[in-house]
């Protein structure tokens, strides 16, 4: 593994000319990170994902992955380095569990796609780790949409990056599920750094080390949980009625 920092200096981006999404965002995750990315819908932030993955082009500003541009590095390298899952992903194919988190091997198998001893005890851990292996040889297009979530988390392990990026996982989990996500993401922070999106306030405000709250394409405030979740932050970016709920 190549321990490496995904870095987002005053970056900014908008579909449509004058109608920004991002407007001058700058952070920074490194392996041992847990960082939650929230906002309202609307407010940028599986935009900001695209946009740190590199499935979309800063349109000013620049993200960077270690000491070079992140687009500099070819889709290879970067497989090893970052790992990825957006709410775009692909519907589940006629594969099985075990053959989609293989999947998450290519930036390693040969030219002929062959795999090796390491790649299948990485595919085995990975698997284990997301409690999948108990129905490894299942397709996944029999699957229920919380054990796809954890399927395509899997992948992204076996890719044994130094950065995750995750678009809203807890989204289809219960809440039992949700919870022991959260436990075992937070287990793998020693050479990992997770950037996620989440709605969940309570998850954010019990699991996260430090919070990003974007509002309106901004970061309106990034700190500890308790220093984020304020009432008055609350009430900016949710509106008032939200307050007494969360």
């Amino acid at each position: 593994m190549n321990i490496m920092k995904l870095s987002a200096d005053n970056i900014s981006f908008a579909y449509l000319e004058g109608s920004p999404l991002l407007q001058d965002v700058s952070l920074a995750v490194s392996p041992g990170d847990f960082t939650m990315l929230l906002g309202c819908n609307g407010s940028g932030k599986s935009t900001l994902l695209s946009v740190l993955s590199g499935h979309l082009p800063a349109q000013s500003g620049r993200v960077e992955l270690g000491d070079k541009p992140l687009l500099q590095w070819s889709h290879r390298e970067r497989a090893r380095t970052l790992g990825i899952v957006l709410q775009t992903t692909p519907p589940a194919l006629d594969f099985t569990v075990s053959e989609m988190v293989m999947m998450g091997r290519h930036a390693y198998l040969s030219r002929l796609g062959n795999s090796t001893d390491e790649d299948k005890t990485r595919v085995v851990e990975a698997m284990e780790k997301m409690e999948i292996s108990s129905f490894a040889h299942r397709k996944c297009n029999r699957l229920s949409g919380g054990e796809r979530q954890r399927v395509m988390i899997a992948a992204a392990l076996a890719q044994d990056p130094s950065i995750l990026l995750l678009d809203e996982p807890t989204s289809a989990q219960d809440p039992g599920h949700a919870v022991k996500l959260m436990e075992t993401l937070r287990s793998l922070l020693t050479n990992l750094g997770i950037l996620m999106v989440v709605h969940d306030i309570h998850l954010a405000r019990h699991f996260a080390e430090k919070i990003i709250l974007l509002h309106q394409g901004k970061i309106l405030a990034e700190d500890a949980p308790c220093n984020v979740l304020t009432t008055e932050n609350i009430s900016i970016v949710y509106g008032e009625h939200a307050v007494k709920w969360l």
